[in-house]
């Protein structure tokens, strides 16, 4: 156990002004745990599945694109772990190769356990010479997760000899409650656990962090006949060292069954979508989009050879309506709008396949862009080819210098964090909850909803189902110098002024054991 040192000195103050010191105090308190290893329970053989996916083993199932222990691998690792111990047992071998193939950055260490017919608190407690006297993280192989509840553990204080369970209290959404590790807590401390119980508050999710004091428990318990790892835990809340740590609303699911399967895949793609998804997105766009990606995951295709694609569809749709006649230009508005729905693609896969990154949102970001110059482009030649009127390239021009010009003042204020347009987004929000904000930026925010992909481009196709490229010009020609204006004033008088802070670190503070507040 880490620990931190904090004296404390009492003085008092004589009658002539001299300070004598009364009493000097040493706190001793545990430091936040700091775990830099995982050990992987991947030795079960997984009969309930009934030999779904051509028999392979349990660990190996994909799902979203990726096996399951390869999901949980980039989990850990996306919060800083870099060294795994993986137990294998039912085809190990087959599960060693295919990992060992993949360029996955992770030290892994192999154990084998000759014995995995026999329940999973012996695979754990082989172990434990691989893991030594440090900290680690416990997960199962066939469990999916949101990777961001192990943001967590880097704020966990564990118990001295002892560990602590990630639990679900949302009992109304566990896809199997009767075959699901039931757990009965008090606070933040575990009394019992087990799938029998009838009295419970909470879920086991099967993730842990531990001590090494687990593999001493283990023992106890294996010594009385419970070769669990329930048992080890049960041992460890009898000592009182055994505590629980909420997930909140991340998902999480259990991979037992071919409708766990199914369950486990609805919740990966629901963890696609975001809350700022606007209304066609919601009910329109992401149905349809999250369908293909259920497929997509499947294929080698990257998230930037998906953007790239996306933007060719946007040149079909360029090209469409540059023809200037009401066929070409009612095909382009329904092309254009496939483009939107198949925009939400590339980073669906990312986030499936969890090769979402900060490079990956620009290029996606810089092709949404450039699908807009072209578009515009084509609808400028089209107008023009009807009309002949010369002010409609001039316009167009100065339309595009605009919202170019606009998105990099919006990238170099606040854009830069994820390398996407939704950190502005965000601070549009924010700048809607601000009554202190100008009158023209909080109506500049209202009017930025315009300019949702989603939204516009639906609203394009409606317009472009009247087959007149005119009308849809001066109506496109408006929009953009209004997006253009909207999201240069908000960058600059907006975020600035009123969202834009510095962070004042908080003052250190210091906690007896029984004082130490519950990690958020």
């Amino acid at each position: 156990m880490e620990i931190r040192m904090q004296s404390e000195l009492a003085y008092s103050v004589e009658p002539n002004g001299s300070a004598v010191l009364e009493e000097s105090r040493l706190w001793i308190h545990p430091s936040p745990a700091a775990i830099k290893k995982a050990v992987i329970i991947a030795a079960g053989k997984g009969s309930r599945l009934n030999g779904f996916q051509n028999h392979r083993p349990k660990p190996l199932l994909e799902l979203g694109g990726l096996s399951l222990i390869e999901r949980v691998i980039l989990s850990a690792k996306r919060n800083g772990i870099k060294d795994f111990v993986i137990v294998v047992g039912y085809q190990g071998d087959r599960i060693k190769e295919t990992l060992e193939q993949k360029d996955l950055g992770v030290n892994i260490t192999w154990v084998y356990n000759d014995e995995w017919d026999r329940p999973n608190g012996v695979s754990v407690l082989k172990a434990q010479e691989a893991v030594g006297n440090e900290n680690f993280l416990l997960f199962m192989a066939d469990h999916v997760f949101d990777y961001r509840i192990l943001n967590k553990v880097k704020t966990l204080r564990l118990p001295a000899e002892g560990a602590v369970l990630f639990v679900d209290r949302q009992l109304d959404r566990i896809n199997d409650l009767e075959d699901a590790t039931k757990v009965l807590d008090d606070g933040n401390r575990l009394i019992n656990l087990g799938k029998e119980l009838t009295e419970f508050n909470a879920i086991d999710t099967g993730i842990f962090a531990c001590t090494p004091a687990l593999f001493d428990a283990l023992e106890e318990s294996q010594a009385v006949g419970d070769e669990s790892l329930s048992g080890g835990i049960r041992v460890l809340a009898q000592r009182g060292e055994m505590e629980t740590m909420e997930i909140g609303d991340h998902f999480w699911q259990d991979v037992d069954t071919i409708s766990d399967v199914h369950h486990a895949e609805k919740l990966l793609l629901k963890a696609t979508r975001s809350q700022k998804d606007g209304f066609i997105a919601r009910h329109i766009n992401r149905p349809i989009s999250n369908f293909l990606s259920k497929r997509l995951v499947k294929t080698s295709l990257t998230p930037n050879q998906l953007s790239f694609i996306n933007f060719l569809i946007g040149l079909v749709a360029a090209m469409l309506v540059s023809l200037g006649r009401p066929i070409s230009t009612i095909l382009g508005g329904i092309v254009f709008q496939l483009t939107s729905i198949f925009d939400g693609c590339d980073g669906e896969v990312a986030i499936l396949k969890m090769k979402d990154s900060k490079k990956g949102a620009f290029f996606d970001t810089i092709m949404d862009y450039a699908t807009y110059v072209a578009f515009i482009t084509g609808v400028t030649v089209g107008a023009y080819r009807a009309t002949h009127n010369s002010i409609i390239p001039v316009l167009s021009i100065a339309a595009v210098m605009l919202i170019l010009l606009a998105v990099h003042i919006a990238f170099r204020v606040l854009a830069r964090k994820s390398g996407s347009m939704k950190d502005f987004a965000m601070a549009v929000d924010r700048i809607r909850e601000d009554k202190n904000q100008k009158w023209y930026v909080r109506a500049f925010s209202y009017l930025n909803d315009m300019g949702r992909r989603d939204l516009f481009s639906f609203l394009t196709m409606l317009v472009l189902l009247s087959g007149n490229i005119v009308v849809y010009y001066w109506l496109m020609i408006s929009a953009v110098f209004l997006m253009g204006l909207g999201i240069s004033t908000i960058a600059l008088f907006g975020i600035p002024q009123k969202l834009v802070k510095k962070v004042q670190p908080k003052p250190a503070r210091f906690y007896l054991r029984d004082e130490i507040p519950a990690a958020e």
